[in-house]
């Protein structure tokens, strides 16, 4: 069992104080937007002597990973494990399969991008599932609404973009009619120009000031986007989005492909060990509005939100179908000693409320809320005692 050090990443979207609070810290001059906790070499984490997680790993993989997932997916750990804090909304983006992930990142190669370089999508071959576990009240947007109710938020605006929408929405009852709509949003030779963004905007807010909007969130979305990002094409395609809100304790499952843009709110996301964004507006990073059209799904389906198992009275599983990770979530009482947290092969076990003892038959530590352990795989059980809660990645 060996303590962890997150790796903290800096964005313009993240929270001033939401991770800082979470471990306990005065807040920074900088927003932290994730901690990360794995061994992708693009956010390295730290154990206590300085060494990284995959140099322990590295020492003797056998003994860290196990055989099944040392056959499985050789030397480096299958999941990613993140505290994300967003506080506003992220880019518009989409996450690869193993097929686009090799092509894109072997194309990029080619061209001589730098594979850390601002202006690089693909950073490594693999897919990108992932799951979203909410820790507070958590707000995103994933996938697209259904045309027909689509064209219900269009009810009432006046406008000539208001009135393009409606009429392509009219044919976008299949996944080419979305793509195709996506596709003349983002053209270079699109007539959706900042001007008819600013000015699509500014119906959404007349209709909202005047109390008759079909969808006060639809309309605030658009308003809040357009103060950060004013005439991007983006704020369009977010307006037909899926909006998502999850409460603490709920989760839910993005699949590759699925076009998605987390808001505000404090998670744990598990993820396959991957760092591939394709981002089409609404950031000032690089963006890659052509690739995102042509990988992306485009069926209107609702969001995926994922139900637990129960594997003990004081377990929830969530399974997603993906082989790399899954999420298991154990809640300790003051009355329970040596409380079993099921679970096999590595994990990185992570407290997220409370004050929590861990043991195993090698070792033990007392963890606070933000603090976290890799578990080799030849450690085999863990128990926990005291009064918590204990989110594990493990894969299944």
């Amino acid at each position: 069992m060996q303590q962890l050090q997150g790796w903290r990443k800096f964005d313009d979207w993240g929270s001033q104080s939401a991770i800082a609070e979470f471990l306990g810290e005065t807040p920074g001059p900088r927003p932290v937007s994730e901690l990360w906790f794995g061994n992708h070499p693009d956010g390295p984490t730290l154990l206590r002597d300085g060494s990284t997680l995959g140099d322990l790993i590295a020492q003797d993989p056998k003994k860290a990973l196990g055989s099944g997932i040392l056959y499985a997916f050789g030397t480096n750990l299958p999941f990613l494990m993140k505290v994300i804090a967003p506080d506003e909304t992220l880019s518009l983006q989409v996450h690869p399969t193993k097929e686009i992930a090799r092509e894109g990142y072997l194309r990029e190669e080619v061209l001589g991008i730098e594979r850390t370089a601002p202006n690089r999508s693909y950073r490594d071959m693999n897919h990108k599932p992932e799951m979203l576990y909410a820790l507070n009240d958590f707000e995103a947007l994933i996938g697209f609404r259904v045309p027909r109710k689509a064209r219900r938020l269009l009810e009432g605006l006046e406008g000539e973009l208001a009135e393009l929408l409606r009429r392509r929405l009219k044919l976008s009852t299949v996944r080419g009619g979305l793509r195709s709509l996506a596709s003349w949003v983002f053209d270079i030779d699109s007539p959706v120009t900042p001007a008819l963004v600013e000015e699509f905007v500014d119906a959404c807010r007349r209709r909202l000031e005047s109390g008759n909007s079909p969808s006060l969130r639809a309309d605030q979305l658009v308003c809040e986007l357009e103060a950060a990002h004013g005439g991007d094409s983006g704020i369009i395609l977010a307006f037909l989005m899926n909006p998502v809100s999850l409460r603490a304790g709920e989760a839910a499952y993005i699949p590759p492909r699925q076009i998605h843009a987390y808001q505000r709110g404090l998670g744990v996301e598990v993820m396959a060990a991957s760092d591939n964004v394709i981002r089409a507006g609404l950031t000032h990073k690089h963006v890659d509005s052509a690739q995102l059209v042509e990988i992306a799904e485009f069926s209107a389906l609702p969001p995926i939100r994922l139900a637990p198992e129960h594997p003990s009275p004081h377990s929830d599983r969530f399974l997603a179908p993906a082989q790399e990770f899954e999420l298991t979530v154990t809640t300790c009482t003051p009355d329970l000693t040596a409380l079993r947290v099921p679970g096999e092969g590595p994990r990185i076990a992570l407290v997220t409320r409370g004050r929590l003892s861990l043991s195993t038959e090698v070792g033990e530590c007392t963890l606070g809320r933000g603090e976290a352990v890799f578990i080799s795989a030849s450690e085999h059980q863990l128990r926990i005692a005291g009064e918590g809660e204990l989110v594990q990645c493990s894969a299944p």
